[in-house]
């Protein structure tokens, strides 16, 4: 018995593949066009939040490894250390205001250098 030609052709040929086919010849994942890229003095304070919070995960993970494998303590203690010289010149770059307006430590503005401010301080 055979259907008449409704146009639904399409619904009895296989689905397409998920997988593509052929070799990854591309260069694989890149964060181009999922974040700008920015110099690392311009970097908002979100995203050294997420940095930090990233490296500590890392850190852990690389304490894990040395419990793991004592044998190669020392290269992952070095891959820790390096971690921590790239964050401390990530926050240090990064403590500038953004924009004259911003609050930070070199703040722009002026203000009172010590005391309290409130009814009959002088």
């Amino acid at each position: 018995m055979a259907f008449p030609n409704t146009g639904t052709e399409q619904l009895g040929a296989p689905p397409p593949s998920p997988t593509p086919m052929g070799g990854m010849n591309g260069p694989g994942f890149s964060m181009n066009g999922i974040a700008p890229q920015l110099p690392s003095n311009k970097l908002p304070p979100e995203v050294l939040t997420g940095v930090t919070a990233a490296a500590q995960k890392i850190s852990e993970m690389l304490n894990s490894f040395s419990q793991i494998t004592p044998d190669k303590g020392a290269q992952l203690a070095m891959i820790q250390e390096l971690l921590q010289q790239y964050l401390a010149d990530l926050m240090k770059d990064g403590s500038g205001p953004i924009s004259a307006t911003a609050s930070g430590q070199q703040f722009p503005g002026g203000g009172m250098e010590r005391g309290i401010a409130g009814a009959g301080s002088f």
